[in-house]
């Protein structure tokens, strides 16, 4: 069995690969050796037998490249041990004092080559059979083999072993399986640090004195816990398998339903008169399940694949017999027999080598034919014992009683293809090939040619357009058929391949095709597009495909280039949904849009408009499109929302000749004046308008949002009232007069139709005077030749500004007086309270100037008395060292002291007047000492400067009023700074 990775000495270097070794790949193992060197090559060996070791070999066995020699002469049996990669010194034992009175019959090694087993029987009668256990290890020394006699399977041949690749390892074998010739298979476990226990598993033999297992192994499917069990007898092969426990390591399991009675082993029997069959199996590298199985038994080699199905219950598959026409050797003599049977064989991944008597060959598995046949020279070679693989490497070994050759295999799998090809199946005969572009050419060739046979011209299409076929071979193939779906398959495909080049390495000649196989499949599918009575299913289908193709980058840089020809080639199929839309796929939108509303599809016109971006093309065709799909229209503007300049939109909304593109137009101007906020007074101008002519009520709603102030509205207040004016919107004008302040205007106007507008114009004015003004031209429109005694009381009391004597006037001189007693006596009563308020607010005016007058007589006689130890409230130090300021809370400071607290609470406009005082007063001073002459104009000048200087710094106590003032402030405004200090 392979192993998952390949064991090698601790005490060694890693090996490299040797080219005399050959290491089985699941696909073959590609050299670089030309295609005429054959498959199999039969290589001697040379061992390095050290000098005191001689003698006849009589077996050999291998694994993980450990070679197990035994050697026989002159009474001697030496069993030798080898490792090939290296040239190290063999290991060695003499096993003659183990065999008195017993032969070899076989031996078995496990495959990490560290456990051998050798069957012995007895040379005379009435002797147990028994087995040899022998230990392998390595160390710098040298290696050692241990030999163990194993007495608890005495009675019983072991004629085949089933090593535990999965629980063993290099210190033991874990629980292995043995087969005896009575048809018993054991259980057992062998190492150099345990006692050996057995156990009977399973009885194939059913009492029979000669049944051999000639053939046992253990399996388990990858990723379960399912172990397989299969063992050949000489006319049957079995397979036992059942699901463990993942803690389970014993294999009685296996066999326990069996041994109940519960179910019965799977078992083949084939009719033979050979007294043996072999069982192989072939695993890929790193694994440790077999991908196929072969069984040489009386009716030739059956050979079939491992199921990998955990639920499987025949886990090996497949039917198929290698003849080797062995019922011939019935009538034969021993000697011709043994010629045409083989004595042992070996399974490959495609190949079944088989050795005979004088000779070696190999037959494919696939169609059993010989593909290698070698003889030996007995005289020369000796005489051919058995072979041997490696399951782990892979390497097969032919030994005689005089030599051991390798049988080198140089890429089997080199002509698998043309088997499958020639088998018809091509699903294989394309993986098998694909490694060399030739032969896979030649695979999908005939493979395309089989499936247009088969009327499978899709199929073919698409295998013909891998192949280097001629181009216009393949397409007159396919445009005599009805059907154009292979040849647009075929040249779409043939197109990709073209156009999967790199640009800049792309040749000449391969532009010029990729150009001309667009141009002919965009043909094609106009073709089958605009073919009449084509079912429309279908016809939507090759439309979808069609504008699929079309999308293709290479197909869009293609067509671009050569927009002309093929505008021209569609226009040829009369296709103007495909001519527009391929105006749209290289940007000319323009032209579609100008085809579209030409013929009179407006609505698709719209839709090319809306899906393109630029911008200008709604400037030109939105007012066509205005007057046929006003709302559409609308709705596609507002979409654009502020990408369009509203004023070159104003051109679209001047049609306004029905209702529904009157309102269409309304809706876009409130959407670009409310939503998008414009302030074009030309919008607003042409809202404003459309309101007063169609719906006023909205104009004076908009009038009012925009508001009073006439600096604010974005429309032009002259032009609205023109407008408002012309189409007699009369409310509208008394707001615009309003905001122009024709107060008088507005009141008259308002006076003709609505008295209570023109009393909330009256109000509105700012000045007194001016409203009551207004409110007389009220009064006089409302009691002038009426004499309504009672509307002018009611007006009385709306206007806190009118008075009774103010509407005398507008009475008739026969009014009587009566009827105005009340409101003479209550203008009277008013006139008496508003007398006695002012007297009584003159006498208290009075009393406070009589009081101010004494505290400043009083202030003219106070003085503050100065000591000498009075000291400044700021730095402590004497004050009268220095200027100083005293005020009249008691608080004395150094002049100098006072400003420099004063200075940073003053604003900016004080401060800096401050310091152009201070920088005039001292270039007075530098003129004053420079010149012996003072005028009193400079003494006058410099008196003002410090009078000035001294407001500003002591205009009020810092203590009790500055910091006061400035509480609220914080102490510090740079923060930042403060902390960086501080730290």
């Amino acid at each position: 069995m392979a192993q998952a990775k390949t064991s090698q000495p601790k005490f060694l270097p890693p090996i490299e690969k040797s080219s005399n070794t050959y290491v089985a790949t699941a696909g073959g193992n590609p050299f670089d050796e030309a295609e005429d060197e054959e498959i199999f090559s039969k290589r001697r060996m040379t061992l390095n037998i050290p000098s005191n070791c001689s003698g006849d070999l009589m077996h050999l066995i291998v694994a993980n490249n450990w070679v197990f020699c035994l050697l026989s002469a002159e009474g001697r049996l030496t069993l030798l041990r080898f490792f090939p990669p290296r040239a190290i010194p063999p290991g060695q034992t003499a096993l003659e004092k183990y065999l008195a009175g017993y032969k070899i019959t076989n031996i078995f090694l496990d495959t990490t080559g560290h456990h051998l087993i050798v069957s012995l029987v007895p040379k005379s009668p009435g002797v147990s059979s028994d087995f040899l256990y022998i230990h392998s290890t390595e160390s710098p020394q040298g290696q050692q083999l241990k030999v163990r006699r194993i007495e608890k399977l005495k009675d019983h041949e072991i004629t085949s072993v089933a090593f535990n690749t999965y629980h063993g390892d290099k210190s033991t074998t874990g629980y292995i399986l043995m087969g005896t010739s009575r048809g018993l298979i054991f259980e057992t476990e062998l190492s150099t640090a345990s006692d050996t226990q057995r156990k009977q598993l399973y009885d194939l033999g059913l009492g029979l004195s000669k049944y051999p297992i000639n053939g046992l192994e253990v399996l388990r499917v990858p990723n379960s816990n399912r172990w397989i069990v299969v063992a050949t007898t000489p006319d049957s092969i079995y397979t036992f398998h059942e699901t463990l426990k993942p803690e389970e390591r014993s294999l009685q399991p296996i066999f326990a339903s069996y041994v109940n009675g519960e179910r019965e082993p799977y078992c083949e029997k084939q009719k033979t008169d050979l007294s043996y069959s072999t069982l192989r199996f072939f695993a890929p590298p790193n694994s440790k399940y077999p991908k196929q199985w072969a069984w040489l038994c009386g009716a030739g080699i059956r050979i079939g694949e491992l199921s990998i199905d955990p639920n499987s219950i025949t886990p090996l598959m497949g039917d198929t017999l290698i003849n080797l026409d062995l019922e011939k050797g019935k009538h034969l003599s021993y000697d011709e027999r043994r010629i045409h049977v083989p004595k042992s064989f070996v399974l490959t991944e495609y190949h079944a080598v088989l050795l005979y008597a004088d000779y070696i060959k190999a037959i494919c598995l696939l169609n059993q034919e010989l593909v290698y046949y070698e003889t030996f020279d007995e005289a020369r070679v000796g005489k051919p014992l058995n072979m041997e693989r490696d399951a782990v490497t892979g390497a097969i070994y032919v030994y005689t009683d005089k030599a051991v050759f390798t049988l080198r295999i140089t890429r089997e799998e080199r002509n698998i293809w043309r088997i499958y090809l020639n088998k018809g199946q091509y699903e294989l005969a394309t993986a098998h090939a694909a490694g060399v572009p030739e032969n896979l050419h030649l695979v999908l060739a005939q493979r395309a040619e089989a499936a247009f046979k088969e009327g499978a011209y899709e199929v073919a299409a698409n295998y013909y357009a891998e192949t280097n076929e001629t181009f216009e071979k393949v397409c007159l193939k396919f445009m005599v058929l009805p059907d154009k779906r292979p040849i647009v398959n075929y040249v779409k495909k043939r197109l990709t391949k073209l156009t999967m080049t790199n640009v800049q390495e792309r040749a000449e000649h391969q532009a010029d095709a990729i150009k001309a196989l667009i141009i002919w499949l965009i043909d094609l599918y106009l073709t089958q597009i605009n073919t009449p009575g084509k079912d429309e299913a279908l016809r939507q289908e090759w439309q979808a495909e069609y504008d699929e193709f079309m999308r293709e980058p290479p197909v869009l840089a293609c067509t671009s280039e050569q927009r002309i020809a093929v505008r021209q080639l569609i226009a040829e199929h009369a296709d103007p949904h495909n001519l527009a839309q391929f105006a749209i796929s290289i940007d000319d939108y323009e032209e579609v849009i100008g085809q579209q509303l030409k013929a009179g599809k407006h609505a698709e016109a719209l839709q090319t408009l809306c899906k393109q971006r630029d911008l200008t093309l709604y400037y030109k065709y939105a007012p066509d499109l205005m007057e046929r799909l006003p709302k559409q229209t609308i709705d596609a503007l507002m979409a654009q929302g502020s990408k369009l300049e509203i004023e070159k939109v104003v051109p679209t909304l001047i049609v306004i000749d029905t209702p529904e593109q009157r309102e269409q137009v309304i809706r876009y101007l409130e959407f670009a004046v409310y939503k998008l906020n414009t302030s074009n007074d030309a919008i607003h101008n042409f809202l404003l308008h459309l309101y007063a002519q169609y719906d006023t009520k909205q104009l004076m709603k908009y009038l009012e949002i925009q508001g009073r102030d006439e600096t604010l509205v974005n429309y032009e207040i002259h032009f609205a009232l023109k407008v408002c004016t012309e189409l007699d919107v009369k409310v509208a004008c008394v707001f615009l007069q309003c905001m122009l302040c024709m107060w008088t205007t507005a009141v008259d106007l308002a006076l003709q139709f609505d008295m209570k507008l023109a009393k909330e114009t009256a109000l509105r004015p700012q000045d007194n005077e001016t409203r009551r003004k207004l409110w007389l031209r009220i009064a006089y429109h409302e009691i002038k030749g009426t004499n309504d005694v009672k509307k002018a009381l009611s007006l009385l009391n709306e206007c806190d500004l009118l008075r009774i004597e103010d509407l005398l006037p507008f009475f008739s001189d026969f009014e009587k007086i009566d009827n105005f007693k009340e409101a003479i006596c209550d203008a009277l009563k008013k006139y008496n309270e508003r007398i006695q308020a002012l007297q009584q607010e003159m006498a208290e005016t009075r009393k406070q100037s009589q009081l101010v007058c004494k505290e400043l007589r009083q202030l003219k006689q106070h003085s503050i008395r100065m000591e000498a130890q009075d000291v400044c409230d700021i730095c402590d130090l004497i004050l009268l060292v220095k200027p100083f300021f005293v005020f009249i809370c008691g608080h004395k400071f150094h002049s100098d002291c006072l400003e420099k607290q004063v200075l940073p609470m003053l604003n900016k406009e004080r401060s800096r007047r401050l310091t152009m005082l201070k920088q005039q007063m001292e270039t007075l001073m530098a003129q004053t000492i420079g010149s012996t002459n003072h005028t009193a104009e400079q003494q006058v000048k410099r008196v003002d400067l410090k009078t000035e200087i001294e407001e500003i710094l002591a205009s009020d106590c810092l203590y009790c009023g500055l910091l006061i003032e400035t509480i609220d402030q914080p102490f510090f405004d740079d923060w930042d700074q403060v902390n960086v200090e501080w730290e």
